[in-house]
């Protein structure tokens, strides 16, 4: 469970840090404009219900190949339609997953130089009275 939370966490992170560009919206909405298009297409194109429609949706934008067997398109449009929305659909989310992968190496980067100044805060008021080095004797 902790690991879990820590995922999480991190992951949270790495939205806030990549929401800081511009891009990064545009962009995730994009891709929910995406999934909301494929539901409304698929679940008026082939009558399905709203829910079966987000399903393929996503199923189809994923690649994944756990689709509902019963899912089935039956009509050309909706082929034609899908080819274009898996063309359109990869590059999107390719772009969101970079644009996240981005983010949590930008966090992850400036957490570690968050601590490097803490450290070195800390190490400037501990030897802030140290007398000066000198020289050594030869």
């Amino acid at each position: 469970m902790a690991s879990l939370t820590r995922m999480l966490y991190r992951f949270a992170g790495a939205v806030r840090r990549a929401a800081r560009e511009e891009s990064f919206v545009a962009i995730v909405s994009a891709a929910i404009a995406l999934v909301l298009t494929g539901t409304a297409v698929y679940t008026l194109g082939e009558g399905w219900s709203l829910v079966d429609g987000f399903y393929f949706a996503v199923c189809t934008l994923t690649t994944s190949s756990i689709a509902d067997p019963d899912l089935m398109l039956t009509h050309g449009v909706l082929k034609i339609f899908t080819a274009l929305y898996v063309l359109t659909g990869i590059g999107i989310l390719v772009e969101v997953a970079r644009q996240l992968g981005v983010g949590f190496v930008k966090m992850r980067e400036e957490y570690k130089a968050t601590i490097r100044a803490k450290v070195e805060h800390v190490h400037d008021r501990r030897h802030k009275d140290d007398p000066p080095a000198t020289p050594s004797a030869q």
